[in-house]
């Protein structure tokens, strides 16, 4: 599915803190069954785990960036697309040949992909972040450091649910995200 990594802009800056994962910002499907079987219990499947991930991060940052007391950090959900980077290198010589060879067509070079990625955590911290939209919430980052939209499915609704769903889940766990 990919990795998630959190990266912080802090201090005096005139934009405030930016928050960035770096997943499929935008670009996933909605995972139909979230409210049902949010733990894909019953509907697994590769496309449904990689539909979940997304839609749940973007749900759940989407909901972090609109609580009280934080309209000051920027929550960016990036989706960086094909980069050539070191993935597929692990995989058998019958798979790993074809992904290789299409990643030296296709994919962008992972300097100018980790320009992107870096473009909107600059803007942030500097004050001169753009966004279409000057509602609290989300910034969806797209391959080419424009700003993307959401999924059709990122509803109020299923951000509760998401909400809700995750807070339980931290919660057996002893960590409570709804005392701030």
């Amino acid at each position: 599915v990919g990795s998630v990594r959190c990266l912080s802009v802090t201090g005096t800056m005139p934009g405030g803190s930016c928050v960035m994962s770096i997943l499929s910002g935008g670009v996933h499907k909605p995972y139909k069954n979230y409210k049902t079987d949010p733990l894909l219990k019953k509907s697994y499947s590769v496309q449904n785990a990689a539909d979940s991930a997304g839609y749940y991060n973007d749900l759940f940052l989407d909901s972090i960036a609109r609580r009280e007391g934080n309209q000051k950090i920027q929550f960016i959900h990036a989706a960086p697309g094909v980069v050539n980077s070191n993935w597929g290198t692990e995989l058998p010589w019958y798979m790993r040949f074809p992904v290789r060879c299409m990643q030296s067509i296709v994919a962008k070079d992972p300097a100018k992909c980790a320009e992107f990625m870096c473009d909107p955590i600059v803007k942030s911290a500097s004050g001169t972040i753009t966004r279409e939209s000057q509602e609290p919430g989300l910034f969806i980052l797209n391959e080419d450091a424009t700003e993307g939209t959401l999924t059709k499915g990122h509803t109020k609704e299923a951000m509760e649910t998401v909400w809700k769903f995750t807070t339980d889940i931290l919660g057996k766990v002893g960590i409570d995200i709804n005392k701030s």
